[in-house]
């Protein structure tokens, strides 16, 4: 899988499975070198479905389904929020400006709850002109560089 996805990799090794962005290259369980074309079992969008994902795998067929369902119904005992990345920054700092480019705290604040993450919105002002996105106007209005 290709992006921002996960893959679940089982090793010919150990036959232990675990996530990983691509295939790797070295088994975290047993060191062994992996080979080019490893197995993956599955791919998965999140973090969390991951960690469910790598469970199942590791665990015995006949007892996988119930797994399954106490590791959805737990859920919520293992809240997770992906990271805002580069990309999804720019994409949150473009849907708060004003057709001049122009954004403030009050425009930006409804976009960034809406998209889930728990940044402050002076950290995520401070992290944009620290990466060189957002250029100060004044105190309260910042320009987007494309």
């Amino acid at each position: 899988m290709s992006g921002a996805g996960w893959n679940v990799v089982r090793c010919s090794a150990c036959s232990t499975c675990h996530g990983h962005r691509g295939t790797g290259r070295i088994c975290p369980h047993c060191g062994q070198k992996l080979q080019a074309d490893a197995e993956i079992v599955t791919s998965v969008a999140t973090a969390p479905e991951l960690r469910i994902e790598v469970a199942l795998a590791n665990t015995p067929e006949e007892l996988r389904e119930t797994l399954r369902k106490r590791l959805l119904l737990n859920q919520k005992l293992f809240h997770h929020v992906e990271p805002l990345s580069f990309k999804g920054l720019a994409q949150v700092l473009l849907n708060s400006t004003d057709e001049n480019g122009v954004l403030t705290v009050k425009s930006l604040q409804p976009v960034l709850t809406e998209s889930g993450n728990l940044i402050d919105v002076d950290n995520l002002i401070e992290m944009a002109e620290t990466q060189g996105l957002l250029v100060r106007l004044d105190a309260y209005r910042w320009q987007l560089l494309e």
